[in-house]
């Protein structure tokens, strides 16, 4: 049975981030939404969306309101009744963020009043309808979207809209008291930073961003639906116990005093560049395996020459040796290196976890001098540009180790602001993928819309993703140009380039078999062509393992000849 089977509830603000996520979730769990908005093409589309999920039709309308008047507020109110019946939810989630709101001297009283309006009578309208239909259903829960500037100061003002959600939390914790003994229960729910639309509207620049995020200690905007979880708890009998609350859904923000630093970033020397681009692979002591044999067992003579060469080779990079270990001590014992773009996941192989989960400097030292990627990153990342490269500065970036699941791992290909194609980027056959194609495709879908599209400038390009399958979250991974230097795995390049959306629906691709996985990896190991020097690939030229034998047997004695030359010449020298 689900959380909400048979209850009725009306969404505010339905059209666009929490009251859309809530709406949807709502109806997912068993209620019949009314969807409202002074958007009424948003409404309908949060109703479209909610009858796709549930597979009906008759689960949510969509109404147009202006909550700010009180005629509009009565006759939402009385169509949820007319239509469902009766009403046991009121999520009072509609208001705004006033881009002119400013401190006390220079916010207008226009831009004041408007607020008000509708953040506060909005709310006090919604709550007066929803106490005469919901005294008539027995009781029911009323939620009210305040917010954490409520409940903490902020240097950043916007003294209207701080003073409005201050006036929803003392007005709700009247109400609850007003109103336990009918029943009735009343709680804000207090987000913190949300990416939604209002939020990312008002936070119009990344310095203005970056000065809410530093004091998140998750260090990140909370997601939408993270709030509409809290208000379905709200929502539901089991927060019967629950009334007169400021629920806060906020990322820790309002319980933080000193909060966490971001992710390291190591700016790289010119040095420890070249070191990268150097032939020889001396790697640090800090975490290195030891030999098997003990200095006992070496000939003195050659045992100080041994010492002499190895201190003169090893890599002496301190600064960022030490922030290698700090950040390993901070991350709980491990981490995984990138560069600016890329990470060295092609050097895997060589590694003893067969990951990039470093433990040492030696281990990142390793992977980045092992990896082509890296290579291509520091000397060839502007290789088929048109522009000539620009002056760029290297970082190291540490990013904190977690064990994912490959099999949840997606690329999606997006042109013209619009994506062409999604599918799996490990080459394994997954025989579950294919139940979760509509579910995942959903997510991916959704996670593009909110927060990829309007945030990326560019119209073309590739972007990576990682699903969450305990909570269905996206997580970003990276981002890849739209061409061929970025592998377009279960498509071709050409039928990217050539797709036309009106001609043509977009699809989401998995391998379907054992043997499509065996044909596409052509029984390599992934990244097999990195294993091997340069020189190798370049000899074998596309030729058969015979013909690349003979030709590689050829090239070994002409080395050797050479060779052999060379050492006749010093003689006779």
């Amino acid at each position: 049975m689900t959380r909400l089977s048979g209850k009725v509830a009306i969404v505010t603000g339905a059209a666009s981030g929490i009251g859309f996520e809530t709406a949807v979730l709502f109806a997912k769990e068993g209620a019949k939404v009314v969807c409202a908005d002074l958007n009424e093409e948003g409404a309908k589309k949060t109703v479209v969306k909610i009858s796709e999920l549930v597979g009906k039709q008759d689960v949510a309308i969509a109404f147009k309101v202006d909550v700010s008047k009180e005629s509009e507020v009565k006759a939402l109110v009385d169509k949820a009744v007319e239509v469902y019946g009766k009403l046991n939810i009121m999520f009072n989630n509609a208001g705004i963020m006033h881009p002119q709101d400013d401190n006390a001297l220079n916010t207008e009283e226009r831009i004041w009043d408007l607020t008000m309006d509708i953040n506060v009578k909005g709310v006090w309208y919604g709550c007066k309808y929803a106490i005469i239909a919901m005294r008539k259903s027995g009781g029911g829960s009323i939620i009210n979207t305040a917010s954490f500037v409520a409940l903490m100061g902020a240097a950043t003002p916007q003294l209207a809209y701080t003073a409005s959600k201050g006036a929803v939390l003392a007005m709700t914790r009247e109400l609850a008291m007003v109103h336990a003994r009918e029943n009735i229960r009343f709680n804000s729910l207090c987000p913190g930073p949300i990416r939604t639309p209002l939020l990312m509207d008002f936070l119009n620049t990344e310095e203005k961003k970056q000065r809410r995020l530093v004091h998140v200690p998750q260090g990140r905007f909370g997601e939408a639906i993270e709030q509409a979880y809290g208000a379905l708890f709200l929502a539901s009998d089991e927060s019967s116990f629950v009334t007169g609350v400021d629920f806060r859904v906020d990322g820790g923000l309002a319980s933080a005093y000193v909060t966490p630093e971001g992710e390291p970033t190591v700016p790289l020397s010119k040095e420890f560049i070249h070191y990268l681009n150097a032939e020889s692979i001396y790697l640090p002591k800090d975490g290195q395996p030891q030999a098997a044999a003990t200095l006992e067992e070496i000939d003195s003579d050659l045992e100080d020459d041994y010492d002499q060469e190895e201190d003169e080779n090893t890599p002496h990079f301190p600064e960022i040796e030490n922030a290698i270990k700090e950040a390993v001590n901070e991350f709980e014992g491990a981490l995984f290196p990138k560069l600016n773009w890329s990470a060295p996941r092609d050097a895997a192989w060589i590694a003893s976890t067969q990951t990039l989960k470093c433990t040492s400097p030696f281990d990142v030292f390793l992977l980045l001098k092992s990896s082509d990627f890296i290579n291509h990153d520091l000397n060839h990342a502007y290789d088929d540009c048109q522009d000539p490269p620009t002056t760029r500065k290297f970082d190291l970036v540490l990013r904190k180790w977690y064990d994912l699941q490959p099999s949840m791992e997606f690329r999606c290909f997006v042109k013209n602001q619009d994506i062409i194609g999604i599918c799996q980027r490990d080459l394994n056959y997954y025989d579950f993928l294919p139940a979760m194609k509509d579910d995942i495709e959903l997510l991916i879908y959704r996670f593009f819309e909110e927060h990829v599209v309007e945030q990326f400038d560019s119209l073309n390009y590739v972007f990576d993703v990682y699903v969450q399958r305990s909570n269905q979250k996206v997580y970003l991974m990276d981002f890849n140009p739209f061409c061929s230097t970025t592998d377009s795995i279960l498509y071709g390049w050409q039928e990217l380039e050539t797709f036309d959306l009106d001609q043509k629906q977009a699809d989401i691709r998995f391998i379907q078999s054992e043997s499509e996985a065996n044909i596409l990896s052509c029984n390599a190991p992934k990244f097999a062509t990195n294993m091997v020097p340069k020189d190798v690939i370049d000899l074998s030229n596309g030729q058969s393992i015979a013909e690349f034998a003979e030709q590689f047997q050829k090239a070994m004695k002409q080395t050797e000849q050479d060779y052999s030359t060379d050492e006749d010449d010093q003689v006779n020298e």
